[in-house]
Protein backbone atom coordinates (compact mmCIF):
# COMPACT_ATOMS: atom_id res chain seq x y z
CA UNK A 1 0.00 0.00 0.00
CA UNK A 2 1.96 3.31 -0.47
CA UNK A 3 2.25 6.04 1.48
CA UNK A 4 -0.42 8.57 1.77
CA UNK A 5 0.86 11.64 4.22
CA UNK A 6 -1.66 12.34 7.15
CA UNK A 7 -2.34 15.98 8.62
CA UNK A 8 0.57 15.93 11.04
CA UNK A 9 2.99 14.19 8.51
CA UNK A 10 2.01 17.46 6.22
CA UNK A 11 2.36 19.91 9.11
CA UNK A 12 5.52 18.18 9.74
CA UNK A 13 7.02 18.36 6.09
CA UNK A 14 6.09 22.25 6.07
CA UNK A 15 7.91 22.44 9.25
CA UNK A 16 11.35 20.95 7.75
CA UNK A 17 11.06 23.18 4.69
CA UNK A 18 10.69 25.96 6.56
CA UNK A 19 13.17 25.40 8.97
CA UNK A 20 15.83 24.19 6.16
CA UNK A 21 15.09 27.26 4.49
CA UNK A 22 15.70 29.76 7.51
CA UNK A 23 18.99 27.87 7.92
CA UNK A 24 19.74 29.05 4.30
CA UNK A 25 20.09 25.63 2.85
CA UNK A 26 19.76 24.22 -0.24
CA UNK A 27 18.27 20.84 -0.91
CA UNK A 28 21.53 20.01 -2.29
CA UNK A 29 22.74 21.37 0.73
CA UNK A 30 21.21 19.05 2.84
CA UNK A 31 22.03 16.16 0.76
CA UNK A 32 25.74 16.34 1.21
CA UNK A 33 25.53 16.63 4.95
CA UNK A 34 23.44 14.03 5.81
CA UNK A 35 24.55 11.29 2.49
CA UNK A 36 20.83 11.29 2.03
CA UNK A 37 19.53 11.36 -1.86
CA UNK A 38 18.06 14.72 -3.35
CA UNK A 39 15.05 12.76 -3.71
CA UNK A 40 14.52 11.79 -0.64
CA UNK A 41 14.67 15.30 0.85
CA UNK A 42 12.08 16.46 -1.50
CA UNK A 43 9.84 13.90 -0.89
CA UNK A 44 9.68 14.22 2.39
CA UNK A 45 9.17 17.86 2.29
CA UNK A 46 6.75 17.68 -0.32
CA UNK A 47 4.96 15.18 2.20
CA UNK A 48 5.52 12.19 -0.22
CA UNK A 49 7.18 9.66 1.73
CA UNK A 50 7.16 9.72 5.56
CA UNK A 51 9.73 10.81 7.54
CA UNK A 52 10.48 8.88 10.91
CA UNK A 53 12.01 10.27 14.07
CA UNK A 54 15.03 9.45 13.20
CA UNK A 55 15.08 11.18 10.53
CA UNK A 56 13.65 14.57 11.88
CA UNK A 57 16.18 14.21 14.87
CA UNK A 58 19.33 14.39 12.16
CA UNK A 59 17.54 17.28 10.61
CA UNK A 60 17.26 18.96 13.67
CA UNK A 61 20.69 18.64 14.64
CA UNK A 62 21.50 20.10 11.65
CA UNK A 63 19.10 22.97 11.46
CA UNK A 64 20.14 23.45 15.25
CA UNK A 65 16.67 23.17 16.21
CA UNK A 66 16.11 23.65 19.73
CA UNK A 67 15.59 20.56 22.28
CA UNK A 68 11.63 20.83 23.15
CA UNK A 69 10.99 21.50 19.13
CA UNK A 70 13.04 18.67 18.39
CA UNK A 71 11.19 16.62 20.47
CA UNK A 72 7.59 18.01 19.51
CA UNK A 73 8.93 17.26 15.81
CA UNK A 74 9.68 13.92 16.95
CA UNK A 75 6.00 13.36 18.46
CA UNK A 76 5.01 14.21 15.21
CA UNK A 77 6.53 12.11 12.89
CA UNK A 78 5.36 9.41 15.68
CA UNK A 79 1.64 10.42 14.90
CA UNK A 80 1.59 10.44 11.59
CA UNK A 81 -0.19 7.52 9.67
CA UNK A 82 1.46 5.37 7.35
CA UNK A 83 -1.23 3.14 6.40
CA UNK A 84 -3.98 4.73 5.00
CA UNK A 85 -6.65 2.43 5.17
CA UNK A 86 -8.74 3.49 2.83
CA UNK A 87 -6.59 3.47 -0.58
CA UNK A 88 -7.87 0.23 -1.19
CA UNK A 89 -10.93 2.00 -1.89
CA UNK A 90 -9.30 4.73 -4.54
CA UNK A 91 -10.50 3.13 -7.74
CA UNK A 92 -14.26 3.51 -6.68
CA UNK A 93 -13.61 7.25 -4.70
CA UNK A 94 -13.22 10.67 -5.64
CA UNK A 95 -9.65 12.30 -5.39
CA UNK A 96 -11.81 15.28 -3.15
CA UNK A 97 -13.19 12.37 -0.89
CA UNK A 98 -9.99 10.55 -0.31
CA UNK A 99 -8.67 13.20 0.85
CA UNK A 100 -11.96 14.19 3.32
CA UNK A 101 -11.42 10.71 4.57
CA UNK A 102 -7.21 11.23 5.41
CA UNK A 103 -8.11 14.57 7.17
CA UNK A 104 -10.87 12.76 8.91
CA UNK A 105 -8.71 9.95 9.85
CA UNK A 106 -6.43 12.59 11.45
CA UNK A 107 -8.47 14.94 13.13
CA UNK A 108 -9.02 15.58 16.74
CA UNK A 109 -12.43 17.16 16.57
CA UNK A 110 -14.57 17.74 13.52
CA UNK A 111 -18.15 19.55 13.32
CA UNK A 112 -20.97 17.79 11.09
CA UNK A 113 -23.69 20.16 9.71
CA UNK A 114 -26.61 18.35 8.03
CA UNK A 115 -29.75 18.80 6.17
CA UNK A 116 -30.91 15.41 4.73
CA UNK A 117 -28.65 12.72 6.20
CA UNK A 118 -27.06 11.91 9.95
CA UNK A 119 -23.49 12.40 9.48
CA UNK A 120 -21.46 9.71 8.10
CA UNK A 121 -19.74 8.93 11.87
CA UNK A 122 -23.35 8.16 13.37
CA UNK A 123 -25.01 6.54 10.87
CA UNK A 124 -26.04 2.40 10.75
CA UNK A 125 -25.63 -0.36 8.51
CA UNK A 126 -29.52 -0.48 7.01
CA UNK A 127 -29.63 3.38 7.22
CA UNK A 128 -26.01 3.42 4.69
CA UNK A 129 -28.07 0.23 2.39
CA UNK A 130 -31.09 2.59 2.02
CA UNK A 131 -29.32 5.78 0.81
CA UNK A 132 -27.05 3.84 -1.01
CA UNK A 133 -30.09 2.24 -2.70
CA UNK A 134 -32.20 5.18 -4.02
CA UNK A 135 -31.08 7.57 -6.88
CA UNK A 136 -29.17 6.64 -10.05
CA UNK A 137 -27.95 2.63 -10.80
CA UNK A 138 -24.31 3.04 -10.14
CA UNK A 139 -21.60 -0.32 -9.91
CA UNK A 140 -22.77 -2.59 -7.47
CA UNK A 141 -18.78 -2.94 -6.75
CA UNK A 142 -18.86 0.94 -6.07
CA UNK A 143 -21.58 0.90 -4.16
CA UNK A 144 -20.23 -1.79 -2.35
CA UNK A 145 -17.31 0.29 -2.02
CA UNK A 146 -19.19 3.25 -0.19
CA UNK A 147 -20.89 1.14 2.30
CA UNK A 148 -17.48 -0.70 3.60
CA UNK A 149 -16.27 2.92 3.80
CA UNK A 150 -18.59 4.61 5.72
CA UNK A 151 -18.71 1.62 8.29
CA UNK A 152 -14.55 1.61 8.25
CA UNK A 153 -14.64 5.33 8.88
CA UNK A 154 -17.17 5.20 12.30
CA UNK A 155 -13.46 3.16 14.22
CA UNK A 156 -12.40 6.74 14.62
CA UNK A 157 -14.85 7.34 17.52
CA UNK A 158 -13.94 4.01 19.11
CA UNK A 159 -10.26 4.82 19.42
CA UNK A 160 -8.34 5.11 22.54
CA UNK A 161 -7.76 9.02 21.30
CA UNK A 162 -11.55 9.28 19.71
CA UNK A 163 -12.31 11.48 17.37
CA UNK A 164 -14.67 14.62 19.40
CA UNK A 165 -17.23 14.88 16.92
CA UNK A 166 -20.46 17.84 17.41
CA UNK A 167 -23.11 17.00 14.85
CA UNK A 168 -25.62 19.74 14.15
CA UNK A 169 -28.59 18.56 12.59
CA UNK A 170 -31.60 20.28 10.67
CA UNK A 171 -34.95 18.49 12.40
CA UNK A 172 -35.60 17.71 8.53
CA UNK A 173 -33.35 14.98 9.25
CA UNK A 174 -35.00 13.28 11.49
CA UNK A 175 -37.98 13.31 9.24
CA UNK A 176 -36.45 11.90 5.72
CA UNK A 177 -37.64 7.86 6.37
CA UNK A 178 -34.96 6.38 4.22
CA UNK A 179 -35.24 2.72 4.63
CA UNK A 180 -39.06 2.93 5.75
CA UNK A 181 -40.18 3.54 9.50
CA UNK A 182 -38.57 0.69 10.72
CA UNK A 183 -34.55 1.69 9.20
CA UNK A 184 -35.36 5.19 10.35
CA UNK A 185 -36.34 3.83 14.08
CA UNK A 186 -33.22 2.26 14.40
CA UNK A 187 -31.05 4.68 12.87
CA UNK A 188 -32.50 7.50 15.68
CA UNK A 189 -32.17 5.10 18.39
CA UNK A 190 -28.47 4.54 17.28
CA UNK A 191 -28.19 8.77 17.02
CA UNK A 192 -29.10 8.95 20.94
CA UNK A 193 -27.21 6.45 22.15
CA UNK A 194 -24.27 7.45 20.45
CA UNK A 195 -25.05 11.32 21.88
CA UNK A 196 -24.35 9.94 25.85
CA UNK A 197 -20.86 8.98 24.43
CA UNK A 198 -18.33 11.64 25.83
CA UNK A 199 -16.68 12.44 22.66
CA UNK A 200 -20.10 12.74 20.27
CA UNK A 201 -22.88 15.96 20.67
CA UNK A 202 -25.57 15.81 18.91
CA UNK A 203 -28.00 18.93 19.17
CA UNK A 204 -30.75 19.75 16.33
CA UNK A 205 -31.74 22.92 15.06
CA UNK A 206 -35.58 22.68 14.94
CA UNK A 207 -37.84 24.19 12.28
CA UNK A 208 -39.33 26.78 15.24
CA UNK A 209 -35.94 28.00 14.68
CA UNK A 210 -35.79 29.03 10.41
CA UNK A 211 -32.21 29.36 9.58
CA UNK A 212 -30.39 28.92 6.04
CA UNK A 213 -28.58 25.59 6.87
CA UNK A 214 -25.63 23.93 4.10
CA UNK A 215 -24.09 21.43 4.69
CA UNK A 216 -20.15 21.05 5.41
CA UNK A 217 -17.51 19.61 7.83
CA UNK A 218 -14.58 21.12 9.35
CA UNK A 219 -12.14 19.13 11.01
CA UNK A 220 -9.68 19.94 13.48
CA UNK A 221 -5.68 18.23 13.70
CA UNK A 222 -5.22 19.61 17.65
CA UNK A 223 -1.76 20.44 16.54
CA UNK A 224 -0.68 23.35 14.54
CA UNK A 225 -1.58 22.73 11.37
CA UNK A 226 -4.72 24.28 10.13
CA UNK A 227 -8.13 23.05 9.79
CA UNK A 228 -9.28 22.45 6.71
CA UNK A 229 -13.59 22.68 5.69
CA UNK A 230 -15.55 20.62 3.45
CA UNK A 231 -18.45 21.99 2.09
CA UNK A 232 -21.02 19.54 0.10
CA UNK A 233 -22.89 20.28 -3.26
CA UNK A 234 -24.41 18.00 -5.50
CA UNK A 235 -21.66 18.11 -7.77
CA UNK A 236 -19.19 16.74 -5.01
CA UNK A 237 -17.22 17.99 -1.74
CA UNK A 238 -15.01 20.74 -2.06
CA UNK A 239 -12.32 21.72 0.19
CA UNK A 240 -10.34 24.30 1.31
CA UNK A 241 -7.55 25.58 3.84
CA UNK A 242 -7.83 29.30 3.26
CA UNK A 243 -7.74 31.32 6.30
CA UNK A 244 -10.65 33.70 4.85
CA UNK A 245 -12.57 30.77 4.03
CA UNK A 246 -12.21 28.69 7.35
CA UNK A 247 -13.22 32.04 9.14
CA UNK A 248 -16.24 32.13 7.74
CA UNK A 249 -17.03 28.45 8.12
CA UNK A 250 -16.54 29.19 11.61
CA UNK A 251 -18.73 31.94 12.16
CA UNK A 252 -21.04 29.60 10.29
CA UNK A 253 -21.24 26.85 12.79
CA UNK A 254 -21.08 29.14 15.75
CA UNK A 255 -23.99 31.14 14.19
CA UNK A 256 -25.95 27.21 13.95
CA UNK A 257 -24.84 26.58 17.52
CA UNK A 258 -26.77 29.22 18.43
CA UNK A 259 -29.85 28.24 17.14
CA UNK A 260 -29.59 24.72 18.33
CA UNK A 261 -31.50 22.61 20.78
CA UNK A 262 -28.96 21.75 23.79
CA UNK A 263 -27.75 18.47 23.55
CA UNK A 264 -30.07 17.01 26.23
CA UNK A 265 -33.21 19.29 24.60
CA UNK A 266 -31.87 17.63 20.89
CA UNK A 267 -32.10 14.23 22.63
CA UNK A 268 -35.85 14.88 24.01
CA UNK A 269 -36.92 16.02 20.11
CA UNK A 270 -35.09 12.53 18.76
CA UNK A 271 -37.09 10.41 21.68
CA UNK A 272 -40.73 11.86 20.59
CA UNK A 273 -39.63 11.49 16.80
CA UNK A 274 -38.63 7.56 17.64
CA UNK A 275 -42.39 7.29 19.55
CA UNK A 276 -44.11 8.72 16.61
CA UNK A 277 -42.52 6.03 14.15
CA UNK A 278 -44.27 3.05 16.59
Amino acid sequence: MPFTASWTQKALADELSRLRKARGYSVRDVAERTGWSIAKISRGENGVSKLNPLDVRLLAALYEVDDADVDRLCEMARDSIADAWWRRYERWLSPTFLEFLAYEADAARAWSVQTMFVPGLLQTSDYVKAILSIGPVRDPDRNDADYEVRLRRQRRLDEPEPIHLTALIAESVLHWQFGGPDVMRGQLTHLCTMAERRNVSVRVIPFAHPIPIYPVDLFESGGSAPAVVFSETQWGTPFTEDPIELRQARREIERLEAAALTERESSKMIERRIRELD
